[in-house]
């Protein structure tokens, strides 16, 4: 591997890497923290400039929340992905999350969009025709968000009765 393919690559991954440790240590540390682990992982999905959903082949850092989340660190952002049962996320009030950006989108089809920030209001009539009996729900959050930030939403989510 050529030296500047190396140092390239450093840069790149140097301020995910410290992200994931700066998050890993709020998740953890405060009371009431969480169980976390983390790992690098390839083969997330993000829709392109045509609006298809396209696989990426690099690894990114995701911390593993118990029972809660995924949040994945990828170099455009922070993605928070949870699930709801088709019961709750019908009698959910998208309202609670103030301006956050979402998709809503299957877990058997997970390239199924039923809605997102945008048509909030008609998430619930796609999700009552679909045959899913539960639904991922991926949270677009900046880079810049910081430990606090991410335990007072990370909360939010506990309390609205999101599960991963």
């Amino acid at each position: 591997m050529a030296e500047n393919t190396r140092e390239s690559l450093n840069q790149l991954y140097r301020p995910l890497d410290e992200k994931l440790h700066e998050l890993i240590a709020k998740l953890t540390k405060l009371h009431g923290g969480f169980k976390v682990t983390s790992g690098f992982y390839n083969g997330h999905y993000h829709k392109n400039v045509d609006g298809l959903y396209q696989a990426d082949a690099y690894p990114i850092p995701v911390i593993s929340v118990m029972g809660l989340c995924d949040i994945e660190i990828d170099f455009d952002g922070i993605t928070v992905t949870t699930k709801l049962s088709k019961d709750q996320i019908t009698a959910f009030d998208w309202n609670t999350l103030g301006d956050a950006c979402f998709e809503v989108y299957g877990v058997e089809d997970y390239l199924s969009d039923y809605g997102n920030e945008q048509v909030a209001g008609q998430i619930e009539d796609n999700l009552l025709s679909s045959d899913e009996k539960e639904f991922f729900v991926s949270f677009s959050l900046p880079s810049a968000i910081g430990g606090e930030e991410i335990m007072r939403f990370l909360r939010t989510l506990q309390k609205n009765h999101f599960y991963y």
